[in-house]
């Protein structure tokens, strides 16, 4: 008895001392999302939309993957999504504007989003799709307004699949990115600066707040440039704005002509890359305001009639300028040739400026901008100098007033020793179908040493 006593004691003490050494299994959390049957693409949907809000009324579903965040404070009561990219497909965007915070907690990056259309109203607001309730504006216009609060969910249903943004992102150029095209989708812009004005600034400040944000300006090596726009509620707001060149991800949005970039965090920036320095820039801040240009080793001349080109200042920015709706000319030639510049020591030299215009009537070779080089210009005459024109994009009608564009990159790798690049400007006074004005600003000539 006392046998059988001892065997079951020690029978219970094992039980209890192998259970307490086994490890007990986490349960596994399943995602219960539920999955929609997708019947619509985005890009039809951009198709039915318009510039005035318009309700849906079918019962359809589309998909997108979530590209921005307001974690970081940059993004407000707005959610970016995208398409996924094909080899037959580009990506499209689209901006769901909701009545709530924090959204990232359920909408994470790469969170593939099913989309109810059913009573949402879209509309295209400055090229860019959304998708949201109605809201009628205090002269009864009616627009896009936030999804409500208890709503949204019903609207945006998270699916279990998230991907990595690597397979959402698109690497490409400041000139590539002017487009909307690609509006709210997720680009990355390399080999791009932050220009002079805002080294030594803080991302946000309030003496150059507009509309709670601040706006400064990246820059490519052929001069093309886009805004770069911090909200006054980013997390990184009050950081320094960093002085080296590299690569910039964010989302591409647009209000008005203006194509803006918004990073969603700081860690979205990344330069550790040395500045792009030209050998040669001249932006024209010393200028002077509406007088006959005048700088030091600058000509000015005029080939035919009396006018000459002018500086000009608006708004901060001095540039040189020929306009000839003050003249009464039946043509107006007249030529803007800089300096000297010596190539010597560079290789792969590449010239960019900007340019803008402002008042032209028709897209003329009679009423245009053509740049030129010469290795012999003697200072003075510009008929005794050997020119060859250089391809550059100028502005068009079609370009908006006083908005500059890059010319894009110019290759001068043909070209050693001194030379000098000139602006010739053609119109006419008399015939009012040939006037307006041209605009020329940061030229820059980059090279390898």
């Amino acid at each position: 008895m006392k046998n059988i006593f001892l065997n079951s004691l020690f029978g219970l003490s094992f039980l209890i001392i192998c259970s307490c050494s086994t490890e007990v299994e986490t349960p596994k959390l399943a995602c219960t999302q539920p999955d929609f049957t997708v019947n619509k693409t985005v890009e039809k949907v951009y198709e039915l939309s318009a510039n005035t809000a318009k309700q849906y009324l079918y019962d359809d579903v589309i998909e997108a993957y979530v590209v921005s965040s307001d974690e970081g404070g940059n993004f407000f009561k707005t959610i970016s999504l995208q398409t996924k990219k094909t080899e037959k497909n580009p990506a499209i965007g689209f901006s769901v504007p909701i009545d709530a915070s924090n959204t990232y907690i359920d909408y994470r990056l790469g969170n593939k989003v099913y989309v109810k259309l059913k009573n949402q109203f879209t509309d295209l607001y400055y090229g860019g799709l959304r998708i949201g309730s109605l809201y009628v504006s205090n002269a009864g216009d009616p627009t896009i307004g936030r999804i409500s609060q208890n709503e949204y969910k019903n609207v945006l249903n998270a699916s279990c699949t998230i991907i990595e943004e690597d397979l959402l992102v698109e690497s490409i150029s400041v000139e590539e990115a002017l487009n909307d095209s690609k509006l709210n989708t997720l680009i990355e812009l390399n080999d791009v600066e932050f220009t002079e004005s805002a080294l030594g600034r803080h991302y946000f400040e309030e003496s150059n707040n507009v509309g709670g944000s601040t706006n400064w300006n990246l820059r490519d090596k052929t001069g093309n440039q886009i805004i770069f726009r911090t909200s006054a509620y980013a997390k990184f707001a009050d950081h320094f704005v960093p002085e080296g060149s590299g690569k910039v991800r964010g989302i591409l949005t647009k209000f008005g002509t203006d194509y803006q970039l918004m990073v969603r965090f700081e860690s979205d920036i990344e330069m550790n890359g040395k500045r792009n320095t030209p050998f040669f820039a001249e932006d024209f801040q010393s200028v002077k305001n509406n007088v006959n240009f005048a700088l030091p080793g600058w000509s000015n001349i005029v080939e035919k009639a009396a006018k000459l080109w002018k500086s000009m200042v608006y708004a901060g920015n001095g540039y040189a300028e020929f306009n000839t709706t003050s003249t009464t000319a039946a043509e107006n030639v007249a030529w803007l040739v800089s300096p000297k510049i010596n190539l010597t020591g560079y290789k792969n030299a590449v010239l960019s400026f900007r340019s803008a215009q402002h008042d032209l009537k028709i897209d003329s070779p009679l009423n245009t901008l053509e740049i030129y080089v010469s290795t012999n210009f003697d200072g003075s005459s510009v008929a005794k100098a050997k020119w060859t024109k250089l391809e550059a994009k100028v502005p068009n009608l079609s370009t908006p007033a006083r908005e500059f564009i890059s010319s894009g990159g110019i290759d001068l790798s043909a070209y050693s020793g001194n030379i000098n690049i000139a602006f010739k400007y053609i119109g006419s006074g008399k015939d009012k179908t040939l006037n307006g004005a041209f605009m020329v600003d940061d030229i820059k000539i980059f090279g390898e040493k």
